[in-house]
């Protein structure tokens, strides 16, 4: 079958989007990747590319005006979608291709994927890699101004998708809750494509890693908070992509917190190079506060790129998160006040550490992408063919 995959991020980047690429390419499906560049290296499937995003000012402005009159008219959200020269561009790269089959990452692409269904009666695969309508509800400006738009664009795409693939129990769950009448969507895990590393013991400086994208309700507040009451050996590598306004705060609460010197920040790595270099870490932190559904239901890839790089994790007592952490004995939880991240960090030693990075390598000989890749294949060999 033919299948486009269409997800409005930069695809160089998107380790999810790439291992659903390869995989799928791999059993022997035609594959078009749609998304923003740069182009990703080492894929042997097509790639069209998107324009680039406008100016950070550019789109959320965009954001207002494509957003918000939903609040009132629920109706406005499918016409306003096409408000973005990224999406009509996409559009036209579907009419050209017309794929037998849309695999839509997260709820942006939905109408994309609805008009394939209608014109040509493409299949839909809704692949969300988040609780779209709790993904900022956190947010009273966003629950003001987009909330009404997401759900009423979730809703109609995800009632007429062919099959809904989700990151976590919690969300998978959830979902037939928000919407009756869905099935169960299949649970395939945000787990990297890449053997486990080697083991290392811990030396005299023990090394805590946050990885991913720094931004707020993350966590990063109350872990510096923290640190004064950590070790004198362990430091902190903050290591992702972060707008320059919020890495200047966290670099004056890491001076006012008088950690400065123990905090590293690093920028991004290629997909490929992020478990290398978590590797080089001994604790893995995902220390998420409970304070929506998106993050309660969370099960981050960072969490499995953790466990394949041999780090212990520090998680928080989340549903998903500690169900790994118990039933694989890799790490420790601590809930996401300063003092209960302190208390997780102190009790740890340099043995305990060792002890909880052999049990992550050990689990991920079970959690990898070969096991969730063939519950990927199986959602579309179990489609009806074109």
């Amino acid at each position: 079958m033919r299948i486009a995959i269409v997800a409005f991020h930069p695809l160089a980047s998107d380790s999810r989007v790439l291992r659903t690429a390869r995989a799928l390419h791999a059993a022997g499906h035609g594959v078009l990747l749609v998304g923003h560049g740069p182009a990703p290296e080492g894929v042997s499937c097509d790639v069209a590319l998107l324009p680039d995003p406008p100016s950070p000012f550019r789109v959320r402005a965009g954001l207002v005006l494509r957003q918000a009159p939903a609040t009132l008219v629920r109706a406005s959200a499918m016409p306003l979608y096409w408000m973005n020269a990224a999406r009509r561009r996409a559009r036209e790269i579907l009419n050209a291709h017309r794929p037998d089959i849309v695999h839509a990452n997260d709820w942006n692409t939905l109408p994309l994927a609805l008009e394939a269904k209608a014109r040509w009666g493409a299949k839909i695969v809704y692949d969300t890699h988040e609780m779209a309508v709790a993904e900022y509800e956190h947010s009273l400006k966003w629950r003001l101004a987009a909330l009404r738009h997401v759900g009423a664009i979730e809703a109609q795409g995800i009632a007429r998708a062919d099959a809904v693939i989700t990151v976590s129990p919690g969300i998978a769950r959830a979902l037939p809750q928000m919407y009756p009448g869905l099935r169960s969507p299949v649970v395939v895990r945000n787990v990297p494509d890449a053997a486990p590393a080697p083991f290392h013991p811990t030396g005299e400086t023990v090394t805590a890693l946050f990885h991913g994208l720094l931004r707020n309700n993350r966590g990063l507040e109350p872990i510096l908070a923290s640190m004064p009451a950590w070790p004198e050996a362990f430091r902190l590598i903050l290591r992702g992509p972060c707008a320059p306004a919020y890495r200047a705060a966290l670099e004056g609460q890491a001076a006012a917190h008088g950690v400065a010197r123990r905090v590293v920040f690093e920028p991004p790595v290629a997909p490929e190079q992020v478990v290398p270099h978590a590797a080089q870490a001994d604790l893995g932190l995902c220390i998420l506060p409970d304070t929506s559904r998106h993050n309660r239901y969370a099960l981050p890839n960072k969490l499995f790129e953790y466990l394949v790089a041999g780090l212990g994790v520090v998680v928080s007592p989340l549903p998903d998160m500690a169900e790994i952490v118990e039933s694989t004995g890799c790490g420790v939880m601590a809930g996401a006040e300063p003092a209960a991240i302190a208390a997780a960090i102190g009790s740890l030693d340099r043995p305990g550490i060792d002890r909880l990075k052999r049990q992550a390598l050990a689990a991920a000989r079970t959690l990898n992408w070969a096991q969730e890749s063939r519950k990927l294949v199986e959602v579309y060999e179990m489609l009806p063919r074109p």
